[in-house]
């Protein structure tokens, strides 16, 4: 399998995660270079990017960048991966798997969180393994100044799935996963650059977390 790892970096050494790596990587760093050993700054496999505050711009940009040379396979993952979203053990597991594979494992996210009303509503659960189910309620937007592309999550599902969000919503916190070629261009670029340019256009919009919550409908699930 010919993977590429793309890893995106903020003020930290990410060589945790280099090491466990069994297929060649491109760090994508928007925080302090001195962070990075400089064997990795001079092996021709590190890129200063844009700081966005948030790894899915940096995704973007590989995928517009090389849209027609991808690699058959994409492993995108942040330098805290480690324990943040996955834990290395779950992750060896699942780096040789081909296909689709979420890169999340927060063990105690099984247990179901509930909001109290008249009667007990489900918040948010890890439904199986890598796999996290939402209510899409906005509630980050809540306290973050309204986006320019996207306001609401509805919003982006509107624009590009032709359908209103569902109540509740399935996705890989972190948005870190390995992605088949075949996944990604069955999209054309010119998505990508509207996604891009949703994310880029302010430090953490509100469109970045709409766009981590939608990644498994562009790159999993079928297209309709």
């Amino acid at each position: 399998m010919n993977r590429l790892w793309i890893i995106s970096n903020y003020n930290q050494d990410p060589s945790s995660v280099i090491t466990r790596l069994t297929a060649p990587f491109l760090v994508c760093n928007q925080g302090d270079p001195s962070h990075i050993p400089d064997s990795v700054k001079l092996s021709g496999n590190f890129k200063q990017t844009k700081h966005t505050g948030h790894n899915i711009s940096d995704y973007l940009q590989f995928i517009l960048e090389n849209y027609n040379n991808l690699p058959e396979s994409l492993g995108f993952a942040k330098g805290n991966i480690f324990p943040r979203h996955i834990d290395e053990n779950s992750f060896v597991k699942r780096q040789p798997l081909d296909d689709f594979v979420p890169l999340y494992s927060d063990r105690t996210t099984f247990s179901p969180s509930y909001r109290r009303l008249s009667v007990k509503k489900l918040i948010a659960q890890q439904v199986a393994p890598g796999y996290y189910l939402e209510i899409t309620n906005n509630w980050y937007v809540k306290h973050r100044k309204k986006g320019q592309y996207y306001p609401r999550i509805n919003d982006l599902f509107k624009q590009f799935f032709r359908r209103d969000v569902p109540e509740y919503i399935l996705f890989v916190p972190g948005a870190c996963m390995i992605v088949p070629r075949e996944k990604i261009v069955r999209w054309p670029i010119e998505v990508y650059q509207k996604l891009y340019e949703a994310v880029t256009y302010d430090f953490f919009p509100v469109e970045a977390f709409h766009v981590e919550r939608s990644m498994l409908y562009f790159f999993n699930f079928p297209l309709e």
